[in-house]
């Protein structure tokens, strides 16, 4: 069967979506402070992902207003680079619905919200962070630094206290063993005793599967969007007597949006899922 333009287009960027996601994943369980590349490989893969997915969205909602008609190149580009503003026109597509439970859509004030304007900022500049700083001399703070608070965030979510204390007691151990008494630069970028320094890249290194879960809390509402919308793109081209489906069924792409807490916790090689990596 031949597919049409938009299916196949709209198909392209749902294995975009999905790739960047897996590859986001995937490099973030092998971060480190030690190595900052590591950070910003996964970072331009989840921002990449989030702006696509959002986007995809406000085009499939764009089509079941306006007879299957894809934005304008105009429209699309009003949005921008601002995941924070395609997430809120995606929740007012989804309330429209009345999918858009409160529990699933974050509000300013939460870890996740803090995620996706971490990601936002990093969409719209911050991943220009190391070339400013050349030409420009720009003075904001990096990307690794504003991580450094949204993980912190994380560990106090996440990360029992009994088990934060247990290691900083192998943080002393390990210093009193290798007479680490010294100072250093952290990953909050400031300089702070060696004990402290090891203690943060440990619980950092100990909750990166709980980065992930955080992000799949912000996704997971997606999948059941894309598959509402999908459905009355379909319904309106079965209306119009078009036997040739003219969008794929999106949520295909993104079955990992349903993953449950602990497999994503746990999960270090996302990229065996699939989607031709």
């Amino acid at each position: 069967m031949t597919f049409p333009h938009d299916f196949n287009m709209m198909a392209q960027e749902g294995h975009l979506v999905g790739v960047s996601f897996l590859t986001g994943f995937y490099l973030f369980n092998r971060t480190t402070f030690d190595r900052p590349g590591t950070f910003y490989s996964s970072f331009f893969e989840f921002s990449t992902g989030f702006e696509r997915l959002m986007k995809i969205v406000v085009i499939l909602d764009h089509k079941t207003k306006n007879d299957l008609r894809s934005p304008t190149d105009k429209q699309l580009r009003s949005l921008g680079h601002s995941i924070i503003e395609c997430y809120n026109a995606c929740r007012t597509i989804a309330d429209a619905r009345g999918l858009a439970v409160p529990e699933e859509w974050f509000s300013e004030g939460s870890l996740e919200y803090g995620v996706l304007s971490f990601f936002s900022e990093f969409a719209q500049g911050s991943r220009y962070y190391n070339l400013d700083q050349l030409v420009q001399g720009r003075t904001t703070n990096g990307p690794l630094i504003q991580w450094y608070k949204v993980h912190t965030s994380v560990v106090e979510r996440y990360l029992p206290l009994h088990k934060r204390e247990a290691i900083m007691q192998r943080a002393r151990d390990h210093c009193e063993r290798y007479k680490l008494f010294g100072w250093e630069r952290g990953p909050s970028g400031e300089f702070e005793l060696s004990i402290d320094v090891t203690y943060q890249l440990e619980v950092f290194r100990k909750t990166r599967g709980h980065c992930v879960w955080t992000i799949i809390k912000i996704l997971r509402p997606f999948y059941e969007l894309l598959d509402r919308l999908c459905d009355e793109v379909h319904a309106i081209a079965i209306s119009k007597a078009i036997e040739t489906p003219t969008v794929p069924y999106m949520k295909e792409f993104v079955p990992f949006f349903l993953c449950d807490r602990q497999s994503a916790i746990r999960r270090k090689d996302w990229l065996s899922l699939g989607f031709g990596i």
